[in-house]
């Protein structure tokens, strides 16, 4: 599918799209800052916040601090953890007490430990830019799990390999980046434009005003992501598990960024340049694919299954006995109502994803959970 706009054309790899979403890549394609690039929108589209969610395009000469978003570097990681017997409610209890979720942060911050100085120390400049009142909270924020769609899970491959699979992005820290330099972008398109704000929150910059100090700025954020989902990866492999996290096979795959290496930018998209391990998530129900990437689709894959349901509309509609039905054989102390809103039945059909994304990423196989906790 296409849709063309005034400035350019997007190319849409999916006709299961709803019409808030196939409206809101039409107004993007209506503002200057989108001319000359290429935007391809994946499988998993639907309507998100600043830009669709499963949004790539080539970069140009602009910067969207609301295309990224607020939980800049998000992304997932997951290491194979080989052959386990595991307690389920022993690590269940273990996640609970070592990694904050939801609102928590950590009460002793990791920066005391010396191995990550000098990676706090490079965020330290930003923090006191974007949110000095918040300077603590984001270094005590390290190692920490969030909530909404941010999971931990434990899933088992075909050869009966344990996988940790982690998905959390850059906390409160990604917000204040986004927020900041939204607030710039606003105000300078206000005094080109004489207030007629004709953007819709989607303010851009350009880069030699207010673009390149923006990039900088979310490219430490982006590093602040990565630490995070080590830092939790670590905690686990090596207290739980005793295992050293680099002896584990790791696959990442991040999904709110902009790719320095092949200049793309993707909002809940990931990258998957031919022969590039990939993992993405389906739901809590039917795990995640490992694959590897083909050059179609600006590079990209989706970075999930994509919503079908927004939040307000699963809790009207589901209900918890349908929940706990189909999470039935994976242990998860979170199924209740609240997390209905990421019970499985919100995202669209596994089946239909895996069929789409044959043109781009190589499907190696389907681990299936045996754990899951949400944030």
């Amino acid at each position: 599918m296409e849709i063309r706009g005034k400035y350019n054309t997007a190319h849409i790899f999916t006709d299961n799209i709803d019409e808030a979403a196939l409206s809101q890549i039409y107004n993007m394609l209506n503002i200057p800052c989108f001319d000359n690039c290429r935007i391809a929108i994946m499988s998993d589209v639907h309507l998100g916040k600043g830009s669709v969610v499963g949004f790539t395009m080539t970069f140009n000469n602009f910067v969207n601090p609301s295309v990224v978003g607020v939980d800049i570097g998000c992304g997932i990681i997951a290491y194979n953890i080989g052959q386990q017997k595991i307690n389920l409610k022993k690590f269940d209890h273990f996640i609970h007490s070592k990694i904050p979720a939801g609102s928590q942060v950590h009460d002793k911050s990791n920066k005391s430990n010396k191995q990550y100085s000098k990676e706090t120390n490079q965020f330290e400049k930003v923090i006191n830019k974007v949110a000095s009142n918040e300077h603590q909270r984001i270094l005590l924020s390290i190692g920490t799990l969030g909530g909404g769609n941010h999971f931990i899970e434990l899933d088992k491959d075909e050869k009966h390999n344990i996988w940790l699979v982690i998905h959390t992005g850059s906390r409160n820290f990604g917000l204040q980046v986004c927020n900041y330099h939204q607030q710039i972008a606003k105000q300078r398109l206000k005094n080109e434009f004489k207030g007629a704000g004709a953007y819709h929150g989607i303010e851009y910059l350009a880069l030699d005003n207010g673009g390149e100090e923006y990039l900088h700025d979310m490219d430490i954020a982006q590093k602040y992501a990565e630490l995070n989902r080590e830092v939790i990866a670590k905690t686990i492999i090596e207290e739980f598990f005793s295992l050293k996290l680099n002896n584990c096979e790791k696959i990442s795959s991040i999904h709110n960024y902009i790719n320095f290496k092949d200049n793309i930018v993707r909002k809940g998209a990931i990258s998957a340049h031919k022969g590039e391990p990939v993992i993405i998530p389906l739901n809590m129900r039917d795990g995640c694919i490992i694959g590897k990437g083909n050059k179609l689709w600006n590079f990209s894959a989706p970075h999930g299954a994509g919503r079908i349901l927004r939040r307000s509309e699963s809790r009207e509609l589901l209900s918890l006995e349908e929940y706990q039905e189909t999470m039935k054989g994976i242990y998860s102390s979170c199924i209740n109502r609240q997390t209905l809103d990421e019970s499985p039945m919100v995202y669209k059909d596994s089946n239909e994803i895996q069929k789409l994304i044959a043109e781009t990423v190589t499907i190696e196989s389907i681990i299936k959970p045996i754990y899951n906790f949400k944030g």
